[in-house]
């Protein structure tokens, strides 16, 4: 055997056993500190995430998804949709499959069990790129986080595929090298949810240039301090070593974007996917994290959203003085690029997007990237832990300030944090006491009680499509019918001609999903003078109004 080849198999060796660590530390059995902790976390976000879960009514955007799965095979699923192909109602589908369509609490336990694992991911990746109480800080804070519970409470494809992304940056980043079923994991999940949703796609494209990056960046300099050998060695080894496992997932990642190309650009050129998005907020980062919090503006000096965003703008300076004074670790080896690169390169993608083309900041956008900036909370408040451990702990060993008063530190403020931001959420917010998006289910159960069953001298016109109210009044087993409906524009004169032409007693309005969106002066047109309005009655973003046809015509 040559020098060389043994040279270039012994850098290859080294390469794949980890010796040149990517994310920082070697991952290691977790404490019993942390496996406790971790426990009690994932608890209350069950909780927190399947409490109610089936009492507020499936919304505009669910039903949407509902009426996809529900009667059809899995083709049709795929069909119509604008972003990307429809393949998150494809496993909606196979899930519906499983525990049926008659219950909106089992429909949506499966984004609430995503939640729930959501968490343990981000627990553990943070653990082995910094260390524990990173990993415990992270979890904490993203169990109370009203972003990630709102949609972990949604029979959408948003937190499965979130979870999907995370799992795979987890396997991805890891130091050590890819099985064959963890690389094809990592494969198939990203295409999965590169294949949902475009902007779960963006920060896919994100994190694996970031990763690419920072694995080129560290085999420049290993190669550095090695034997000079030729370019097509340098290449062969880069292939052979765990760096070149996470190139294939990106050529493989590569090959579905090309093939999506089209579709992106055609959805991205329609007026319909984002003509009901509203502008960018003035300070969008403070925006996304007034959803992290749910609006919780108490504060002395700022709101918590504001005070988030001084420390993530911090976060860089304790990364600098934590290396000084701390490690001494190498700049490729810190998970806080990585997590910049995906949360906060996602949002500024989305902004410059919004400012040049069109609209697109929408808050649900950024649960694909939401875990990232929770990895950086943790990583970052846990390096603030170890400066003031540093500063004012010098005398102590490494040992007693790391497993004892740094724990507690972290302890403390995980719970201050969470019972603070659970509070607000619960006794101030009233998140489970809002009634939901809009109570479809509760105007369907109204029709059901009130429609006669002769219909015939009864009309009943919705807004929007019909369909709606009728997936709930399906599940209870009602003959009531709608007799037209409008779709997402106005009412037309000949929608609303068999109410003259039948000389209807009674006609009834329903309106749907911010009612006050709708607009139906054709109806007033037609009802004025011969109907008069009996009784109007409200739900959570929803009305019904009942007319009576004008005793003194039929006399």
């Amino acid at each position: 055997m040559s020098k060389n080849t043994k040279n270039a198999q012994i850098r290859c060796g080294e390469i794949g056993m980890g010796r040149n660590q990517i994310g920082g530390i070697i991952p290691r059995d977790a404490s019993a500190a942390y496996r406790i902790s971790l426990f009690m976390i994932l608890i209350i976000s069950a909780m927190l995430r399947f409490r109610g879960l089936g009492v507020e009514s499936f919304w505009l955007d669910e039903l949407t998804t509902l009426d996809a799965v529900d009667g059809g095979d899995w083709r049709d699923t795929m069909e119509g949709w604008l972003s990307m192909v429809g393949m998150g109602t494809w496993l909606l589908y196979w899930w519906a499959q499983i525990v049926g369509t008659e219950s909106d609490y089992a429909l949506r336990s499966v984004s609430a069990i995503a939640g729930v694992i959501l968490i343990y991911i981000v627990s553990e990746f943070t653990r082995k790129h910094t260390d524990e109480k990173a990993g415990i800080i992270a979890a904490g804070m993203m169990s109370v986080s009203y972003l990630s519970i709102l949609y972990s409470q949604e029979f959408r494809p948003y937190m499965f595929t979130t979870l999907f992304i995370w799992i795979s940056f987890y396997l991805i980043r890891k130091p050590e090298r890819l099985t064959k079923p963890q690389i094809a994991t990592s494969v198939t999940l990203l295409t999965l949810a590169y294949l949902i949703h475009y902007l779960a796609g963006l920060a896919i494209v994100l994190g694996l240039i970031c990763d690419f990056i920072i694995r080129i960046k560290t085999t420049i300099s290993n190669h550095g301090t090695q034997e000079p050998i030729g370019l097509s060695d340098k290449i062969r080894d880069y292939l052979n070593s765990n760096h070149g496992q996470r190139l294939m997932i990106c050529f493989s990642l590569a090959s579905v974007a090309i093939f999506m190309l089209e579709k992106m650009f055609l959805d991205s050129s329609s007026t319909n996917h984002s003509m009901w998005i509203n502008d960018t907020p003035r300070r969008p980062v403070v925006s996304l994290f007034d959803y992290f919090v749910a609006f919780d503006d108490r504060g002395t000096i700022t709101d918590i959203a504001e005070s988030l965003w001084y420390f993530v703008l911090l976060s860089p300076l304790i990364l600098y003085l934590h290396r000084k004074m701390k490690t001494e670790r190498e700049l490729e080896n810190e998970i806080e690029w990585f997590v910049w690169f995906v949360g906060g390169g996602s949002m500024l993608m989305v902004v410059i997007y919004s400012v040049l083309v069109r609209p697109l900041w929408v808050s649900r956008y950024f649960v694909f990237s939401m875990p990232a900036w929770y990895i950086l909370f943790g990583s970052s408040i846990s390096k603030t832990i170890d400066l003031m451990d540093s500063a004012f702990n010098s005398q102590r060993s490494k040992l007693d300030s790391t497993t004892t008063w740094s724990w507690a530190i972290a302890l403390a403020f995980t719970a201050i944090f969470a019972s603070n931001s659970l509070h607000w959420l619960v006794n101030d917010f009233e998140y489970y006491e809002q009634g939901g998006r809009c109570d479809f289910r509760g105007m369907s159960e109204w029709l059901d009680e009130n429609t006669p069953e002769n219909q015939d001298d009864v009309f009943i016109v919705s807004q929007p499509y019909s369909r709606f109210w009728d997936l709930y009044l399906g599940r209870m087993g009602s003959d009531v019918e709608i007799d037209t409906h409008g779709s997402w524009g106005d009412l037309g004169i000949g929608q609303l001609m068999p109410i003259i032409d039948d000389e209807s007693d009674s006609v009834i309005h329903i309106r749907g999903h911010k009612k006050d969106m709708w607009n139906y002066d054709e109806l007033t047109f037609v009802l004025n003078g011969s109907y008069e309005l009996e009784q109007s009655y409200y739900f959570t973003e929803g009305q019904i109004d009942v007319y009576k046809r004008v005793r003194w015509l039929d006399s």
